[in-house]
């Protein structure tokens, strides 16, 4: 009965080493095959019988024979249960010449004085294929700059995240992995996200895509566009969910420059439509308007009604040049304007209220904006200069400045402070106002104005602008 039990046992074990997946040679100390299961002869190609009493080094590539055979002589020295080239790639060849990376494992037995060896050999070809995809696909994602992030179905906690996650939001891989979605998206709570999710899990939608903001890990909010998807189905539900997101900040900051540009473009076609609505109509009324005072002045016999009719006459002419100079500016783009020489003024203007005490009135006629650059750079300095004297000496409650562009650009700052003092005209400022003049061909006069004050007038040399 021991007997048959003995045999039995001997069957069942030969019947598991024959059905093993992988292949397991018996070994003796000098490296010669005793025995092999069928996935020996599967895994290396040779047919029945052909590996036994055949040195194991023959079922390794000739570059690599030597050194095994060294590790042999060692592992005989000091057997013990291990993974063999543990940390490296082994490859073994099969009979055609073939080599094929594979997995070791070597286990040492007695028999008597003798040893034997155990060496269970795997063909992971097809798992460092596998693993090279994916290092390569992890590589792909890493290198896209939206976050890609896998979580839990049930904890909802990160099970991976790419280095756009990383950097998107500042935790680092080890971080991201003990965090939930919640954590990165405040506005969310759990209830809220699994009601999300359900359409995912019950497959009524293979996506579902919303803009949120992902909180940085220096609690500053990024403005994102999230898209989330079902992944790792088991019995029809999803074990995890992947979520993919992108950066929206720059997106939504041009198209706030663009919405801002179409605002800009309305009002620029405002303001072209007033400008043309000034010129065409408004303006030729006011010329019909003239003549029509000039045509009652020149029948008129009474001299005082003629003397207040042409008093008419130069304020209307006064008007329409003021009319024409808002012309321009709304052809421009008006004070406050980004670009322009009549901004320029402008602004230098806006500079020197708080010195002045008050605001000067402005008067700008002609195409301001059509001086050259070299003329601009001279003015603005001079207009600085000239309203600075105003307030440091003056003394002075109003101040006008006048801006004409033909043939000439005429710069004239008037003021009704307390005049001239014997050496207001040889200071730097003055000379400089004057040299800068005199670098363009122009002159710079500065005297008493009609009615008291001071009056600075600056002109040089200009193309005509055409109007």
């Amino acid at each position: 009965m021991a007997l048959d039990q003995r045999g039995s046992s001997d069957d069942a074990i030969r019947a598991i080493v024959d059905a093993a997946p992988d292949a397991i040679f018996l070994i003796d100390s000098d490296g010669v095959i005793l025995f092999v299961n069928p996935q020996c002869e599967v895994l290396f190609g040779y047919g029945t019988d052909g590996l036994l009493g055949r040195s194991v080094d023959d079922l390794l590539p000739a570059s690599s024979r030597d050194l095994h055979r060294a590790h042999r002589m060692q592992y005989r020295a000091e057997p013990r249960t291990r993974a063999m080239g543990r940390g490296q790639v082994l490859f073994g060849r099969a009979s055609d010449g073939a080599e094929f990376p594979v997995e070791v494992s070597l286990s040492p037995i007695r028999n008597g004085d003798a040893l034997r060896i155990i060496a269970v050999v795997r063909d992971v070809g097809e798992r460092l294929a596998v693993e090279a995809e994916t290092q390569r696909v992890r590589e792909i994602l890493d290198a896209t700059w939206d976050a890609v992030l896998i979580f839990d179905a049930d904890t909802l906690r990160f099970t991976y995240a790419n280095q756009g996650a990383v950097d998107q939001v500042g935790y680092s891989f080890d971080e991201l992995r003990e965090m939930t979605m919640l954590q990165l998206t405040p506005e969310f709570d759990e209830v809220r996200l699994r009601e999300l999710l359900e359409p995912l899990a019950n497959g009524h939608l293979s996506s579902v895509s919303f803009t949120a903001v992902h909180r940085h890990r220096d609690g500053s909010e990024i403005p994102v566009e999230i898209v989330l998807q079902a992944t790792d189905f088991e019995d029809g539900c999803p074990r995890a969910y992947v979520k993919i997101v992108r950066d929206i900040s720059a997106r939504l900051a041009d198209e706030a420059r663009l919405r801002e540009a179409e605002q800009t473009l309305r009002l620029v076609e405002d303001r072209d439509r007033i400008a043309r609505d000034l010129h065409d109509v408004v303006i030729q009324r006011l010329f019909a308007a003239g003549l029509a005072v000039q045509g009652v002045q020149a029948r008129s016999q009474d001299v005082d009604a003629a003397a207040r009719l042409t008093d008419v006459v130069d304020e209307l002419d006064e008007t329409i040049r003021e009319i024409r100079s808002a012309i321009f500016g709304l052809q421009s783009g008006g004070p406050g304007h980004a670009f322009g020489l009549r901004s320029d003024i402008t602004r230098v203007i806006a500079d020197e209220k708080l010195v002045l005490g008050f605001e000067p009135r402005v008067l700008f006629e002609g195409v301001i904006d059509a001086a050259p650059r070299e003329v601009a750079e001279q003015l603005l300095p001079t207009l600085r200069e000239a309203l600075s004297n105003v307030g440091r000496h003056a003394q002075a409650s109003s101040s006008v400045v006048s801006v004409k562009a033909d043939d000439r650009m005429t710069l004239r700052v008037e003021d009704d402070g307390v005049g001239l003092s014997g050496d207001a005209t040889s200071g730097n400022g003055v000379r400089n106002m004057r040299q800068r003049a005199a670098e363009l061909g122009g002159s710079c006069e500065i005297g008493t104005g009609a009615e008291g004050g001071t009056v600075v007038e600056w002109s040089v040399p200009m193309p005509r602008a055409e109007e």
